[in-house]
């Protein structure tokens, strides 16, 4: 693949990703799981598809930070595993799950993805890699990872009670970040669509 079509992927793969993110508002456990893993995979092999296509550009901070994307399905999958083996052993049962909040766990792999590329797009504000919006990747990763992180802290002082005042707010969050990390990858579908006419 060429640098363009790197880029290029990435955008749909951005596209893709928000529409697996999104499925983390549907209420119900056995769509909003798999929608946490669908959008942590996309989003990691979009982060790395930047990386292959802005990463000459973006300095080595920038490029290095990108490889975060890698790290949330991997941290993603060791949750998934170990929940797994403590389920099986007897270590961990559903009540636990419930009441110590340890559910949120499950959702932290695209928290960690989108804090990478938010790092990226700070980093980007100075050596601008991409040819224009370079502010955009800071604004299309941030809302999801401040959203997990102040649940998470929530769930773990307030023995897993869920802060549903705060239902609304979430709801919002979700949707600035389904429709900015959408608008992020039809950039980079259109840029790279752009240089590869004039290539």
């Amino acid at each position: 693949m060429s640098k363009f079509e790197l880029i290029k992927w990435s955008g749909w793969a951005f596209m893709a990703g928000s529409f697996a993110f999104i499925t983390i508002l549907g209420g119900s456990d056995s769509i909003a799981f798999p929608g946490s893993v669908i959008s942590t995979l996309l989003l990691a092999s979009g982060m790395l598809s930047l990386r292959a296509g802005y990463g000459e550009h973006a300095r080595s901070l920038g490029r290095n930070i990108l490889l975060l994307g890698v790290v949330g399905p991997v941290l993603l999958w060791i949750v998934i595993a170990s929940m797994f083996v403590m389920y099986r052993s007897g270590n961990l049962t559903d009540a636990q799950v419930e009441t110590q909040g340890l559910w949120i766990l499950i959702f932290g792999g695209p928290a960690i993805s989108l804090l990478g590329l938010t790092l990226f797009g700070l980093a980007a504000l100075r050596s601008k890699p991409m040819p224009r919006l370079n502010w955009l990747p800071a604004f299309a990763g941030i809302w999801y990872p401040v959203f997990y992180f102040f649940l998470a802290g929530y769930l773990f002082t307030h023995n897993g009670v869920y802060p549903g005042q705060y239902q609304i707010a979430f709801n919002i969050v979700h949707l600035i970040q389904f429709l900015a990390l959408c608008a992020f990858g039809s950039i980079l579908v259109i840029d790279a669509s752009q240089k590869m006419a004039t290539a």
